[in-house]
């Protein structure tokens, strides 16, 4: 008998036709996310990078040392609701981008990144 994963565990569908400002985003949060003090290095590459702790349990739960960090778009849709979410193994050289998640609705819903 087949049963469904509860909403928490079940992968997003994958992301299609993303915005390309969505996409200049991407490329500027999968830089700095790397770098050793993500919210500096990326706040000098002018996005605005914390922490996401995935209160909403929409993405599939960060093992550590994984990490889930949110860049919030400064383009597209109302102020603060286009967000890309990167779960990130935290290394002591270098951080390592696992996934990438994105939410044009405030964490109501995400698409993956491929």
């Amino acid at each position: 008998m087949l049963c469904a994963l509860p909403a928490a565990q079940a992968a997003p569908p994958a992301c299609k036709g993303l915005h390309t400002s969505v996409k200049e985003a991407m490329r500027t949060m999968s830089v700095c996310i790397t770098m050793n003090n993500p919210p500096a290095d990326c706040n000098h590459a002018g996005m605005d990078v914390q922490r996401f702790n995935n209160d909403e349990k929409k993405l599939p739960k960060a093992s550590p040392p994984q990490e889930y960090w949110e860049g919030k778009l400064r383009d597209g849709g109302a102020a603060g609701t286009w967000r890309l979410v990167y779960l990130v193994t935290m290394g002591t050289t270098k951080n390592k981008v696992d996934a990438r998640y994105f939410t044009n609705d405030h964490y109501a819903s995400f698409c993956k990144i491929n």
